[in-house]
């Protein structure tokens, strides 16, 4: 009895440690695990606006290289007709032949544009007055228009790189846009030739793609492009975003309030232009969600302390997980990088002996991506690598592995039972529906090797991919006219 006397309170004095320290770990376990989910909440938040600007950022670059094209292309024509000896347009307003021998040139310009100038075209000289013009509809645009000055400014300071391109000017009752390429006038001064095209042609799929609205607003704080044509040419719905965004530099996402209503909007700035391209989203609807799964989460480990180290584990492990794909992956054209691809590459091949399967290995080089380097320039040289990357990404199966060793070499392994010829086929297929539909200045080409993996016969992966190296650089070899015609256009048409 006298022993029980003496251990009771030994053994409750140790229990209740054990109970505190048990505590006290739990607590502490808890308190990280309520930290961590939190910032962990934070830290989502933060990447899904990031990703929005990304894309914000993209849209931006689209859509500048597409101004700039159709800038390339309207001085192209002018070029085009120089060089033909046509002689130069008038340098004054007026109406006799001279007038009317530049209204019928500018109508065949016109005719020709394919629906590019369904509003007309004008010539102007320095002084801003129209020296000629034409009409389908008969209305023109007033010189004195608001929308005329960011083109204006660009054609007189053709230094600053600034497309002479419009915000929302106004023909009739039709809100269009205008841009204008340089044209040497009959006294030896430079004018501008200037387009002109309604704005609600443009396409919406642009600004309904994705979460949230997108727009685009000239330096007026018009709408350009949006996601209903009706909306073109008013006033943007969002005030508070305009003016943050106005304030806030080239590029960034920015949180506002609407008629009591917050919004999350990310903006970047049309190089080249005074056009914004802004995504305008509730803040519910943009990361009401997230903040709604962080909630529940913190919830979650209030009840479930002890849960708390597994859940930490099984998000570094994810974490590795995600930084093992980025590890993998081509950042350029989002395919498997040269680690990723041979690492895929030997497992296929264990697999194949394994169950005595074929593979086959296809090289591809993508030819003349040094002349479009040196002739564009290094920006079109990614784009032709990205759309290489496209376009084998279209040609190939669901279990074909497709991967970037470098530079402008690509690599295909193919499946149990897969032809060369019939590779072949589907890679000059998808090249020339690229190539067909394309407004790139450049055209994709490839010089193809192929080499069968044969399960009796086998080889390394480094032996495959060499010998079907080997074979493109015959196949490039004997295709002596690969690089004819390989650039469309100039890379760059003089401004001024």
């Amino acid at each position: 009895m006298s022993s029980d006397t003496r251990e009771k309170p030994t053994t409750g004095r140790r229990n209740r440690g054990a109970l505190v320290v048990s505590g006290l770990l739990v607590g502490v376990m808890g308190v990280l695990g309520l930290v961590s989910t939190h910032q962990a909440g934070d830290l989502a938040i933060e990447q899904h606006r990031e990703d929005r600007t990304d894309q914000a950022e993209v849209l931006g670059q689209l859509s500048a290289q597409r101004v700039r094209d159709g800038f390339v292309q309207l001085a192209a024509v002018l070029a085009v007709q120089n060089q033909a000896g046509v002689a130069p347009f008038g340098a004054v307003p007026g109406d006799g032949p001279e007038a009317q021998r530049d209204a019928a040139r500018i109508q065949r310009i016109v005719d020709t544009s394919a629906g590019a100038m369904d509003l007309g075209a004008a010539v102007f000289n320095a002084r801003g007055q129209i020296v000629a013009s034409y009409s389908p509809t008969g209305a023109s645009a007033s010189p004195a228009d608001p929308g005329f000055r960011p083109l204006v400014a660009a054609a007189a300071d053709p230094g600053a790189g600034q497309v002479p391109l419009s915000g929302i000017v106004t023909i009739g009752d039709e809100p269009a846009l205008a841009l204008g390429a340089p044209a040497q006038l009959s006294d030896g001064s430079w004018g501008l030739f200037v387009c002109f095209w309604s704005a609600r042609n443009t396409t919406t799929e642009f600004f309904t793609a994705g979460e949230g609205e997108g727009w685009i607003v000239d330096a007026e704080g018009l709408v350009v492009g949006a996601p209903e044509p009706e909306l073109i040419g008013t006033e943007l719905p969002y005030p508070a975003a305009l003016e943050a965004v106005r304030a806030g530099g080239d590029n960034g996402i920015v949180d506002t309030s609407e008629g009591g209503t917050d919004h999350v909007s990310a903006w970047q700035h049309i190089d080249g232009t005074t056009w914004t391209v802004m995504n305008v989203q509730t803040r519910d609807a943009f990361q009401g969600h997230l903040e709604r799964a962080s909630l529940r989460t913190e919830l979650l480990v209030l009840g479930m302390l002890l849960m708390t180290g597994t859940t930490l584990v099984v998000m570094g492990r994810r974490r590795e997980r995600a930084m093992a794909v980025i590890a993998s992956t081509d950042e350029l054209t989002k395919i498997h990088n040269r680690r990723g691809w041979f690492e895929l590459a030997e497992q296929e091949l264990v697999r194949a002996a394994r169950t005595g399967e074929t593979r086959l290995a296809v090289f591809l080089d993508l030819d003349g991506l040094k002349q479009v380097n040196d002739v564009l320039g290094h920006e079109e040289g990614d784009r032709a690598i990205a759309s290489a990357a496209a376009v084998l990404r279209a040609a190939c199966r669901s279990g074909d592995v497709l991967g970037r060793l470098g530079g402008d070499e690509f690599v295909v392994l193919l499946g149990n039972g897969a032809d060369a010829s019939e590779a072949r086929r589907r890679v000059h297929e998808a090249l020339d529906s690229f190539n067909a539909g394309s407004s790139a200045a450049f055209q994709l080409r490839f010089s193809i090797g192929a080499e069968l993996w044969h399960p009796e016969r086998p080889c390394s992966v480094d032996d495959l991919v060499r010998r079907a190296d080997e074979r493109m650089y015959a196949d490039k070899q004997s295709r002596t006219d690969r690089y004819d015609n390989l650039i469309r256009v100039p890379a760059k048409v003089p401004v001024g």
